[in-house]
């Protein structure tokens, strides 16, 4: 058996890409909806503020409207401003969003390899509240893992097991 904390990749198998696709159709669906959402949050109070004030300002006298311009000439011109900064604070993140997740989980599809990582069990523990076993591990990825009561039975700390997940966006796969 190799030694402890030994890394591996190889190629995934036809259920784990499949599960990545799905996974992948999901978080995409949710995360456009949320930049749909965020773009409208961001667009639509800058034109109602310039439509507000369009109104304020056409039951002006001319008087009155000869002093709000010299008061504050360029007022549109900072709604619009406005509005722009807030919609590249919605590109700039999400940008980042989309490479921190489905970006990952693209390059995961794309390539379609999966780590393996030799790991040791460092603590088994019972969870009596919902009757589940666990296994605690010395990983630099998943530090617990939900195991059978056979595999719970079977493995002493110490033992050595190993844990798939996928290579950029660590999606768990399972042991073995």
């Amino acid at each position: 058996m190799p030694a402890d904390g030994y890394i591996y990749e190889e190629s995934m198998n036809d259920s784990e890409l499949s599960f990545l696709k799905t996974k992948e159709e999901k978080e995409k669906r949710t995360f456009f909806k949320t930049v749909r959402i965020l773009l409208l949050l961001s667009i639509v109070p800058c034109c109602l503020g310039i439509i507000m004030e369009s109104i304020k300002r056409s039951t002006d006298s001319p008087a009155m409207a000869r002093l709000r311009e010299q008061e504050d000439p360029h007022v549109y011109l900072y709604y619009f401003f406005g509005m722009i900064f807030l919609l590249l604070a919605v590109i700039v993140g999400g940008y980042i969003g989309y490479r921190r997740s489905l970006g990952r989980l693209h390059k995961d599809i794309r390539l379609g390899g999966k780590t393996i990582e030799n790991t040791e069990i460092s603590r088994k523990q019972f969870v009596n509240s919902n009757n589940t076993y666990h296994f605690f591990l010395r990983s630099t990825f998943k530090l617990s893992i939900e195991v059978s009561k056979e595999d719970y039975d079977a493995y002493e700390e110490g033992d050595e097991i190993n844990i798939e997940y996928s290579t950029f966006s660590k999606v768990y796969f399972g042991y073995f």
